[in-house]
């Protein structure tokens, strides 16, 4: 078996769109080699595994699954949110939303058009939504907490989109929430089974600070 895949190859083995692969691609979320004159995607089996949080057993490095996306309108915000959570909704996978009120709503009518039943993951807890604490140390505490009570549930990957920018986090000095993403780094992303997109409103911040924000993450942008 190849550990080289097509762009069909590689939507099927992460169940969505060739449409959602361009865009995680174009975004700097998926790593991705360019193959010939036509410049096709090609993927590595091993980061398409990382990507959904699943270590592959060809490599020691650990699973690429804290990103970061910068958005540039309310549009692409919740287009982003949207595709990275319809390829999580899974069997025995849980996925997370935080963002304010109005943010999810328009995340719910974006997954519809892609993903009909969403109404029923929402019901049936595959699909939850929260807003942001107050404060860096009482969100890590939300993590672990909401975490580890899907896991004893039987969950085994939990999929996790926040807004940042947007919430109550978004409002502490930057260097907090550097700290904070820091920590979520170290203390969330590599102690449990959960792949995480943080997104930043790119209209307010500065080229200085999103590249400091970017080395907190997997994969930054480009």
């Amino acid at each position: 078996m190849t550990d080289l895949l097509d762009i069909r190859e590689a939507a099927g083995l992460l169940r969505v769109s060739e449409t959602s692969l361009r865009r995680w691609t174009n975004a700097g979320l998926l790593p991705c080699l360019r193959i010939g004159g036509r410049r096709e995607r090609r993927f590595r089996r091993a980061d398409l595994l990382a990507f959904i949080g699943v270590a592959s057993h060809s490599t020691l490095s650990p699973p690429r699954n804290h990103f970061c996306e910068l958005y540039t309108s309310d549009l692409s915000r919740v287009s982003g949110a949207a595709a990275f959570l319809a390829s999580g909704l899974l069997p025995h996978a849980l996925c997370l939303l935080i963002a304010g009120k109005g943010v999810q709503q328009g995340v719910i009518d974006q997954i519809e058009r892609v993903r009909p039943a969403v109404r029923g993951d929402l019901k049936a807890g595959r699909l939850m939504l929260a807003e942001y604490r107050s404060s860096a140390a009482a969100q890590l505490d939300f993590w672990r907490a909401r975490i580890r009570s899907a896991l004893r549930e039987g969950v085994s990957q939990v999929y996790v989109a926040g807004d940042v920018s947007a919430g109550e986090l978004g409002r502490l000095p930057f260097d907090e929430i550097l700290e904070y993403e820091t920590e979520y780094g170290r203390s969330i992303a590599r102690a449990f089974p959960v792949t995480t997109l943080c997104q930043y409103d790119a209209r307010t911040i500065s080229g200085l600070d999103a590249a400091r924000l970017l080395q907190r993450h997997h994969g930054p942008l480009h």
